[in-house]
């Protein structure tokens, strides 16, 4: 048990070292293991933005309020073209797959 923590451990610390080295900042210029210790340090405060109240609010009225008519995330073109792209690749390294 206890050498399943210290491996768990381990591990993480490893992810983060990774995380640290392969990207130097994140969006807002703050580096992985700063935002951990931020995160880290905020755990004890409540976040401010936390509501004691709850909001009652039906479904139909929630989707309606935060549906967004703009493009949807998941652009079809897009996928298949990287699709293509990836069965292209693995028809080149394994020419044994490769279908007419």
């Amino acid at each position: 048990m206890t050498l399943g923590i210290l491996v768990t451990l381990v591990l993480a610390g490893a992810v983060l070292l990774v995380a640290n080295a392969m990207s130097g900042t994140t969006s807002d210029g703050e580096s992985p293991w700063r935002a951990f210790r931020a995160g880290w340090a905020a755990r004890r405060e409540p976040s401010p933005a936390v509501d004691d109240e709850p909001v009652d609010l039906k479904l139909v009225e929630f989707l309606r309020v935060a549906s967004d008519e703009g493009e949807g995330y998941l652009q079809v073109d897009e996928l298949s073209e990287g699709l293509q792209r990836a069965r292209d690749r693995a028809a080149r390294a394994l020419p044994s797959l490769h279908r007419s």
